[in-house]
């Protein structure tokens, strides 16, 4: 849907948050002329000037066909102010809809990517190696800045646009409306609590693929061919109108023992790379896959990969305090992610802070992990740390090692990072990976991260 098709008709944005006000900021940059409200479940502070808040008991008069909603990512399907919105006669669209369609029409490339975890590290890589192939590119969506903000300044650059998506901004994508290039990762249990089942959560992300116009080019980590076949979704791998490459195989671009190849071409060395953990070079390859379209060369991939040393709060190392070294990866909000985090740092880990909301995750790849990498002790936090503590306790490698991690119970974030430091050896490491989200008790990981890193600091 274009700009033009909503300037006479009633807007009503569904959320007041970052990409509300975004959205809000558009239209009215772009003179629209009929009513706009706010619909959320409380008044935003501070208001939105130009769109008065309604409550859901005064919605009636808003919900004719002539009205359209423009709903923010936070609003699950079951929630009642959707489900109110579905059974109406409105219709429904997103802000990622409406600058897809802006940027679209512009005619400007476009490279969508989504993964389970590291989609964030994906897409940063990808701009980084336009960049360092000479294009002017831009980097939005997910990531930060919501890509409405950024339309016009895309437009008049002209350049690339890397634009990272989540399944919530997945979830709503149509047939032919997606990005001409898509970049997509590995995939595990997430987010179950929004979209219901996991069956739900893989189509939202398979909606990536399925939106591509015809002529795209889908790069796909090969390990995500399996859970889309087995829920179904492989369809969406099998259209002829694209062109699908699959990464982090050994016929095509891969990680290898030595470093980084296409098929058994040596592109660089893993010396090339201040990233840790394998899960991270395999996250440079879907990047430099789709880089290399716009002439990005294996040069580039080394320059980008010396200089860049990961985003925050991923494995993001602290320092020494105390006598401990901290890793801060507050990202980790699922089991597979903390598995990652000790495999990137390769048996160092004595002491591993852990927990957080529980989303019903199965903990057992997790206590399997904390086994074969040789972690000693398990500091657990609310809601999931017992969870993770049982997984330890039902463990058949945890029984044969014969010698299982050992378990404290904190009840906070604060007494984890003292426990962690009584318990840890001089010189050990002490990994934070929750393998959970935050937000019964931070409103996301970066609010977790920050507090993790003024605890240690605060360390003698």
């Amino acid at each position: 849907m274009p700009i033009s098709a909503l300037a006479d008709r009633p807007v009503l944005l569904l959320g007041g948050g970052r990409e509300g006000r975004a959205t809000l900021e558009w239209l009215q940059q772009h003179r629209h002329r009929a009513p706009l409200h706010l619909l959320g479940d409380q008044p935003p502070d501070p208001p939105l000037a130009g769109a008065p808040w309604v409550s859901a008991a005064d919605l009636g008069p808003l919900l004719t066909p002539a009205t359209v909603v423009i709903r923010s990512p936070g609003f699950a399907p079951a929630h009642p102010l959707r489900r109110l919105l579905d059974a109406s006669p409105v219709e429904q669209t997103t802000a990622t809809r409406l600058a897809l369609a802006e940027l679209r029409a512009a005619g400007l490339p476009l490279i969508g990517v989504t993964a389970s975890k590291g989609k964030s590290t994906i897409s940063s890589l990808t701009d980084l190696l336009l960049q360092a192939a000479g294009h002017a590119s831009e980097l939005a969506g997910n990531i930060g800045v919501p890509l409405l903000a950024r339309v016009e300044a895309m437009i008049a650059a002209a350049a690339p646009v890397v634009i990272e998506l989540s399944s919530y901004q997945c979830d709503d994508l149509m047939p032919g409306e997606g990005p001409q290039q898509v970049v997509f990762g590995t995939l595990f249990p997430e987010h179950l609590d929004w979209h219901g089942s996991l069956s739900a959560y893989y189509a939202a992300k398979a909606r990536l693929l399925a939106a591509a116009p015809a002529g795209a080019h889908l790069h796909v980590d090969w390990r995500a061919r399996t859970v889309l076949e087995q829920h179904g979704l492989a369809a969406v791998l099998a259209r002829h109108d694209v062109s699908l490459e699959w990464v982090n195989r050994p016929a095509g671009l891969h990680v290898a023992g030595h470093g980084f190849a296409d098929g058994s071409r040596c592109l660089l060395e893993h010396a090339d790379c201040r990233m840790p953990g394998l899960h991270n070079r395999e996250n440079a390859c879907l990047a430099f896959a789709a880089a290399r379209r716009h002439g990005a060369l294996p040069a580039h991939l080394a320059q980008v990969l010396r200089d860049f040393g990961g985003l925050p709060f991923r494995l993001q190392d602290e320092g020494r305090h105390g006598g401990i070294r901290w890793i801060n990866d507050s990202i980790s909000t699922a089991p597979e992610a903390a598995c990652a985090g000790l495999e990137a740092l390769q048996g160092s880990v004595s002491v591993l802070i852990a927990g957080g909301q529980d989303r019903g995750y199965d903990y057992a790849p997790l206590a399997a992990a904390m086994v074969r990498w040789q972690v000693r002790h398990l500091v657990a936090l609310p809601e999931s740390g017992p969870a993770i503590a049982a997984a330890l306790k039902a463990s058949s490698a945890v029984h044969a090692a014969g010698a299982p991690p050992l378990v404290s119970v904190a009840a906070n974030l604060a007494e984890a990072v003292a426990r962690a430091r009584q318990l840890a050896p001089p010189g050990s490491t002490c990994l934070f990976s929750p393998a959970a989200p935050s937000y019964h008790a931070w409103p996301g990981f970066e609010a977790r991260g920050r507090d993790f890193r003024t605890l240690v600091l605060s360390l003698a």
